[in-house]
């Protein structure tokens, strides 16, 4: 009885670290959901269009309004920073 209260602090603990390491890059659940690369399949991205942080928003906002993604303006910032990490790489 006495380490039934250290088994689930342990338990939770797990659950805990695996739901903050999926969120490590909302962005990229977000991305996949909307299914993204069904138009960006045959050239996935393109540093040089959207050459720094603020105009890769810009595109992520645009194309969230024509697929009518219906992402928030923080869910549009997660997709661009994880296009950012994964792609871009431009300075913020």
């Amino acid at each position: 009885m006495k380490h039934q209260p250290l088994i689930i602090m342990g338990l939770s603990t797990i659950l805990m670290s695996s739901a903050f390491a999926n969120d490590e890059m909302p962005g990229k659940a977000l991305h996949d959901d909307a299914n993204c690369l069904k138009c960006h399949a045959s050239k996935p991205y393109n540093p040089a269009k959207t050459n720094t942080f603020p105009k890769l928003v810009k595109a992520v906002s645009f194309c969230n309004d024509n697929l009518n993604s219906g992402w928030f303006e923080d869910e549009i910032h997660h997709v661009a920073e994880y296009l950012n990490a994964t792609y871009y790489h431009h300075p913020k």
